[in-house]
C-alpha cells in the first residue's frame, strides 16, 4: 500500500527545504532547478509547477528565513527600559543566527547576480531594518547632535547597527568557540554605551 500522499502545502516545505540544502552547498547561481528536485524526491515538472523560476524558489525560501529571523520578536516582553529591550532583541537574533547559519548568510551575505533575487535580497534587508527601527522609536529621546529628522535616525541607527551585527556573526562563525552569550554580551556593550551616552545626554 503507498504512503500517505502529500499536501500541496507539505510538498512546498520540502521543496523550500531541499533548495535551502543545495544553494547553501553550491550557491544560487550554480543550483539547479534538477538538482533541487532530486533533493527533494519528487520530478522537475512538480518542481515547476510549484515555482515556476528559481529566481521564485529562492524568493520565497529567503522570505520564509526572514519571517523566521522576525518571528522571535512578537513574543518579546514588553519594557520600558531601553538597554533590556536592545539586550533582548540582540539576544534572540544571535540565538535565531546559532541554529540558521544558512539563513543567515541568505539574508545577510552578498545577493546573488539575478536581478529579480537581488530585489527581494534587498526588501528582506528592508524588513529587517523596520524591526530594528521600532526599537528605536521606542526610544523617548536620543540627545543627536545631527540636524536630521528622528524618523531618519532611527532608521539610520537601525541600519547601522544590523552591520554591526552582521559584522559581529562573520567573526563569530570563525570563532564558533566563543559562547553565544558572551557575543551577545559584547554586542550590547558596542551598541549600548554609544546610546546610553546619547539617551542620558553625556556628551
Amino acid at each position: 500500500m503507498s504512503g500517505k500522499r502529500l499536501t500541496r502545502e507539505a510538498r512546498r516545505e520540502r521543496i523550500l527545504a531541499a533548495a535551502g540544502e543545495v544553494f547553501a552547498s553550491v550557491g544560487y547561481d550554480a543550483a539547479g532547478m534538477r538538482e533541487v528536485a532530486a533533493a527533494a524526491g519528487i520530478s522537475t515538472p512538480v518542481l515547476y509547477d510549484h515555482f515556476p523560476a528559481k529566481a521564485e524558489l529562492y524568493a520565497a525560501l529567503l522570505e520564509s528565513e526572514v519571517d523566521g529571523l522576525l518571528a522571535g520578536w512578537g513574543s518579546l516582553p514588553p519594557s520600558d527600559d531601553p538597554e533590556v529591550l536592545l539586550r533582548s532583541r540582540v539576544s534572540a537574533i544571535f540565538a535565531w543566527i546559532e541554529t540558521h547559519e544558512r539563513g543567515w548568510r541568505m539574508i545577510f551575505a552578498e545577493a546573488p547576480s539575478d536581478p529579480a533575487v537581488a530585489s527581494v535580497h534587498r526588501a528582506g534587508q528592508a524588513r529587517a531594518t523596520a524591526n530594528l527601527t521600532e526599537l528605536f522609536r521606542g526610544i523617548p529621546r536620543l540627545d543627536l547632535t545631527a540636524r536630521i529628522p528622528r524618523e531618519l535616525a532611527d532608521e539610520v541607527l537601525a541600519d547601522a547597527s544590523k552591520s554591526a551585527l552582521n559584522a559581529i556573526a562573520t567573526w563569530w562563525w570563525r570563532h564558533r568557540e566563543v559562547p553565544r552569550d558572551e557575543v551577545v554580551a559584547l554586542t550590547v556593550d558596542l551598541l549600548w554605551r554609544g546610546l546610553a551616552t546619547l539617551i542620558k545626554g553625556e556628551r
